[in-house]
């Protein structure tokens, strides 16, 4: 892993990252480095690059877009044109990623509980109740019985993007990758949202927030990246923000 000057050590470093879909370039130049322990917001509006900048890290990019030029090092790796094989293995342990739309990322066809265990065992080769019902209490459930046993359709919203990001916890990741978490709740479980990441941080985990409600980051009072037409424009605290 790199380390600064001061000790700390770089989780994530992106430089000069381009990307383009179709030969539409959807980043340009992008250069960012988070370092390991914080909690870090991407803002921008719809169509800027951020959500494109967290797919090109874990590697969930469409077929039609392309990596042009640039370099990606997770925790001292580079992992700009790593394989498959090499992806799969960091996806969900060293590397978890939360979609937008808890909903759509469940199967609505398997209850929690069925898909939970999937997930361990992908994790770790066998099932570890004790550990799903630690980490769905860490996500404020208390009737932890009736969630297990419900189908996807069964939950609200909030509810289904809460045991998305239980799964996205369960191989104790070291960087969370949150693209738009909160895009499709109401205010009031957006901030549960936000909260629990913080939560999340707190614990040790790196975070990257992508999001277009600068409210939500600005009350966070973090480190916000600004992306506008797939450049950086700005990094710094909300509010003492600068120029790049």
């Amino acid at each position: 892993m790199l380390t600064l000057r001061n000790g700390t050590d770089i989780a994530l470093d992106v430089q000069d990252l381009s990307v383009s879909f179709g030969g539409a370039q959807a980043l340009r130049g992008v250069s960012l480095a988070v370092c390991a322990g914080q909690i870090v917001g991407i803002v921008g509006e719809s169509g800027s690059g951020k959500s494109t900048l967290l797919r090109a890290v874990a590697h969930l990019l469409s077929p039609t877009a392309a990596v042009e030029g640039g370099s990606i090092v997770f925790e001292g790796v580079d992992i700009t044109h790593a394989r498959r094989k090499q992806m799969n293995r960091l996806r969900g342990t060293k590397l978890a990623y939360l979609f937008q739309n808890g909903e759509q990322s469940l199967d609505p066809l398997f209850t929690v509980k069925q898909q939970f265990d999937e997930v361990l065992r992908a994790h770790f080769g066998c099932v570890n109740e004790v550990l799903e019902r630690t980490l769905l209490r860490r996500m404020g459930f208390d009737d932890i019985e009736r969630v297990l046993g419900a189908l996807p359709s069964e939950l609200s919203g909030g509810m289904c993007q809460r045991v998305a990001l239980a799964f996205a916890l369960a191989g104790s990741p070291s960087l969370l990758l949150a693209d738009e978490p909160t895009g499709n709740l109401d205010n009031t479980n957006a901030w549960e949202i936000m909260h629990l990441l913080e939560e999340i941080n707190e614990r040790g985990t790196t975070v990257v927030v992508v999001t277009h409600n600068s409210e939500i980051v600005r009350k966070m009072n973090k480190r916000v990246i600004t992306i506008k037409k797939g450049v950086v424009v700005s990094d710094g605290k909300w509010g003492d923000t600068h120029e790049v």
